[in-house]
């Protein structure tokens, strides 16, 4: 929290600040609320800035305290010069200085509760937020800025009408106080494609030691090139401007809003990573980053020298041919760095080794490189990861899309699902096949576990995946919200009409998923099985052969059971999660006919593997041994290692009521080859001998006395 958020406004300066939105209102002049830092309560502000009385009065209900303030630029046709008189700069000294005589620069201005003022004037098309080129003290509002409203009152004042009227004809704004363009290096304006967190971590890595002010613009414009510029990016900027002693919360939202996505001069995020480098900061995403974009360069570089590689030339002078292929292109990709320093020359020596014993443009890790290796992050741990693309699928009315927005609701959240733990993250949910009813399940799922701001259902989506102009829109959303799951319910009706059959069709489904997975998103594709009922997708096999993991829904008795019939993050051929379709009603409708709709419940797993229980009868040391197993992986605790639960029985005298540590060792083998025989349990890994339970003690019976168990 910033230091001016702990502002507070008395009951009567309350009133003064709705009274006066209200009067702006009525004046036609729209207006939004802000807080006593004057810091923007509503999210897009400025689209949702209104003249309509009862959304001012819903938000001052809201937030008492908040101050009115007005959009500048377009939206009201006005622009503001912003002369401020603290921190050791005099704006109004500066106007005398130029020659301009303050109080004849327009016939309305406003005393700012700080001792500054705001003149009025007309705005001249293309105006921002830029004071690039203006003296100290002087500061511009113009399009995608906002200054506090007159009226307004916080814990320092009043923002005081001095004279004129904000609807009255205004001057045009001064040559003289023409603003020049910001000082940004040239390039591509785009996200480098590193995981947001990992780009937050750099910022905050970087000391803000800057000693003017379009260091600081340019710093803003590349934090807002790599969110895409929304709400996600606002928070760094104002974390890392914070760390001046300059740190104005006002301005710095006006010069982050003040960039566009074709208005940011070619920032990118990359001036952050490289400068948090040089301050001894380094993370192994940007490297794997760094070696992608060195090895498309080489691709690249290869087409011009094919022609070069011929492979019955003398070792000698094919060598020859490669360092002089391999300096040409790390020349180029140097003289890239100048703008981009997303490639890293010293790369090239990883990729292509010595020109005595080349590569050929592949990657080579030996055993330390591999160790090194970093472990993709979990979205929901043992399931689904980090830029996978997984399938669910089942019959008509399995409960594939009650199931689904569960899953999501819960990673949206970071709550476990099923016993299995969720990283926290952004949901787009596209319901294509029936957004009505998914509303609805989204509804219930908001009353049982509270309201996020990290779940999105994509409205009007149904049937879009072929349509060019969507499918970038939703890139750009990808983009700038940096999702950890992407859901598409159904995969038919996204795309309705494909060859889902043909290797073509299905190759056009797998080359747009890659696409929406290139920020770090999973993408999860609901989808009918095969009508042989054999746990497939439906459809050619090449999308079975590029997903990660592949959920199969089968019902049986009321209770749906999940099991990944292929699974590169865990488990498979077994029952992870069990569900039931519940009913639930949701009140009436406006024919005054009861709303319902169908909502996951969570079921236990004991005893739904992929299998049934064989009904085999066991011994009371062999169940003993079975029960040890299932008080072992009890709360949550998926498995247990097999040294811990042979322990565990050795120590158990329902297993062996022996005297010797052997015989009641030999007492624990001879259950377990029983119960391996049953199916009962799984065994996996090589160094821990990962060990889970697949059904349940109570599933089987135990008889007789167990003779052996007292050797």
């Amino acid at each position: 929290m910033h230091a001016k958020d702990s502002l507070k406004t008395d009951k009567s300066q309350e009133a003064d600040n709705v009274s006066a939105a209200l009067a702006l209102a009525a004046q036609g002049i729209a207006v939004f609320p802000v807080g006593p830092d004057k810091r923007p309560l509503v999210k897009g502000w400025q689209d949702k800035a209104t003249t309509d009385p009862d959304q001012i009065k819903a938000w001052w209900r809201d937030r008492p305290d908040a101050m009115p303030a007005i959009p500048t630029g377009k939206r009201n046709g006005f622009a503001v010069l912003d002369v401020d008189r603290k921190n050791g700069k005099d704006g109004l000294a500066e106007l005398a200085a130029l020659g301009l005589d303050v109080e004849t620069l327009s016939d309305t201005q406003v005393a700012t509760a700080g001792d500054g003022r705001h003149i009025y004037l007309e705005w001249p098309e293309g105006m921002g937020n830029s004071a690039a080129g203006l003296p100290p003290g002087l500061d511009v509002r113009g399009e995608g800025g906002y200054v506090v409203a007159p009226g307004a009152v916080n814990g320092k004042g009043v923002y005081r009408l001095l004279k004129g009227s904000l609807t009255a004809k205004l001057p045009q704004w001064p040559e003289a106080l023409r603003t020049k363009p910001k000082v940004v290096d040239a390039g591509e304006a785009r996200p480098t494609g590193l995981p947001w967190p990992v780009f937050v971590e750099a910022v905050r890595a970087v000391p803000n030691d800057i000693k003017d002010r379009e260091t600081w613009v340019a710093r803003l414009a590349s934090i807002h090139a790599e969110s895409g510029g929304n709400l996600e990016g606002n928070d760094p900027a104002h974390e890392w401007s914070a760390k001046h002693d300059s740190y104005d919360p006002t301005e710095t939202d006006h010069v982050y809003y003040s960039f566009t996505a074709d208005r940011d001069g070619g920032a990118t995020g990359w001036r952050f990573i490289s400068e948090a480098e040089r301050r001894g900061w380094s993370h192994p995403a940007v490297t794997e980053l760094r070696k992608a974009e060195a090895v498309a360069c080489l691709n690249n570089g290869l087409e011009e020298d094919k022609q070069n590689w011929v492979v019955h030339l003398p070792a000698e002078e094919s060598a020859e041919i490669m360092r002089r292929s391999v300096d040409k292109q790390r020349a180029t990709v140097m003289e890239k760095q100048r703008t981009n320093p997303n490639i890293d020359p010293e790369m090239f020596d990883l990729i292509w080794g010595e020109p005595q014993a080349p590569n050929f443009g592949l990657i080579l890790l030996n055993p330390d490189q591999c160790a090194d290796s970093t472990p993709v992050p979990y979205v929901v741990k043992g399931l689904i990861a980090e830029g996978n693309l997984v399938t669910i699928v089942g019959q008509p009315g399995a409960g594939k899309s009650v199931l689904t927005p569960y899953l999501g609701y819960m990673v949206a959240l970071g709550e476990p699902a099923f016993g299995m733990r969720t990283r926290q993250g952004g949901v787009l949910y596209l319901a294509t096949e029936n957004e009505k009813d998914m509303r609805k399940r989204v509804r219930v799922l908001r009353d049982r576990f509270g309201s996020t701001d990290n779940f999105h259902v994509v409205s009007d989506s149904g049937g879009r995946f072929r349509d060019i102009a969507f499918l970038e829109r939703l890139k750009r959303l990808i983009a700038a919200r940096r999702p950890s799951l992407i859901v598409v319910d159904t995969l038919s009706m996204a795309m309705p009409g494909f060859e889902e059959n043909s290797s073509e069709g299905m190759g056009e489904v797998i080359a747009i998923c890659h696409h929406l997975r290139q920020w770090g998103a999973a993408v999860l594709l609901v989808h009918h099985d095969t009508k042989a009922g054999d746990e497939l997708p439906r459809g050619h096999s090449s999308l079975y052969g590029a997903v990660d993991m592949n959920l199969w829904l089968k019902k049986k008795d009321g209770v749906v059971r999940g099991t990944p019939t292929k699974n590169r993050n865990g488990f498979s051929g077994e029952t992870v999660l069990a569900f039931r379709n519940t009913l639930v009603e949701l009140g009436l409708d406006e024919d005054l006919e009861r709303e319902k709709t169908v909502i996951c419940e969570e079921e236990s797993v004991a005893g739904l593997s992929s299998g049934e229980a064989t009904g085999k009868k066991l011994t009371p040391s062999e169940k003993a041994v079975l029960e040890n197993l299932e008080a072992l992986t009890r709360h949550g605790k998926k498995s247990t290692t097999k040294e811990e639960w042979r322990e565990t029985c050795i120590a158990d005298d329902r297993v062996s009521a022996a005297e010797k540590r052997d015989d009641r060792g030999k007492a624990f083998r001879r259950a377990l080859e029983t119960l391996a025989g049953n199916g009962v349990y799984t065994i996996h890994g090589e160094d821990l001998e990962e060990v889970r339970l697949m059904v349940a003690p109570d599933m089987l019976d135990a008889e007789g006395d167990d003779e052996e168990a007292l050797i």
